[in-house]
């Protein structure tokens, strides 16, 4: 009977212990945090940023003035080969569809300026052209328009080229999977008019 009254009180402080140990709210003693050494590696890697990936170089396509596919190096880096395209004579491809001119416009109008005091006209002629890229890849890809200038011309256009290699303006277009760019280029040449008779 006493043995029993024993197992019975002790089984009331295990109960009571696990209910405290439950119900109570107090975290206990703070534990020290461990050394930044003493922390496991999926510890570390789960809360350190992910190291970027390297960005892949975006494949260049390259036409010329007339919406020809070049396949010629340009600072080193060749044009694309374009899948479908019709190889020419000159080495190049046609694709309208991945290249083509919405437009090709001339105009001319009579400027005057005044030089030193005196009145100086000239006729401006102004050439436009707008290029429709389209690209057809998985992945983006610049257009390098490699617009050759008539000697004696200068391209007014905006944007200005990327750059000028001797008489060549380079303009860089980046076009998205399925989609399409339009670029306008305009290039002007000024021509003296000779002063009228008796001035």
């Amino acid at each position: 009977m006493k043995g029993r009254a024993i197992v019975r009180e002790w089984i009331g402080y295990m109960a009571l212990g696990t209910v405290g140990l439950a119900g109570c709210s107090h975290p206990g003693p703070p534990a020290a945090a461990p050394p930044p050494s003493a922390m496991a590696p999926s510890a570390a890697s789960e809360t350190a940023p992910a190291p970027s990936p390297a960005v892949a170089a975006v494949p260049e396509v390259h036409v010329n003035q007339d919406c020809l596919i070049l396949q010629d190096d340009l600072d080193g880096v060749r044009g694309m080969s374009v899948p479908g395209g019709q190889m020419l004579p000159s080495g190049g491809e046609s694709d309208p569809v991945v290249c083509h001119l919405e437009s090709k416009l001339t105009s001319n109008h009579v400027q005057s300026t005044v030089v030193h005091g005196t009145v100086q006209r000239s006729v401006v002629v102004v050439q436009q052209q707008q290029y429709l890229l389209q690209n057809q890849f998985a992945q983006p890809v610049v257009f390098v328009v490699e617009h050759a200038v008539p000697q004696g011309w200068v391209i007014n256009s905006v944007p200005p080229p990327t750059a000028m290699l001797g008489e060549t303006a380079i303009f860089k277009v980046v076009v998205q999977p399925g989609q399409f760019a339009r670029l306008h280029v305009a290039e002007q040449h000024q021509i003296p008019l000779a002063p009228p008779a008796g001035e």
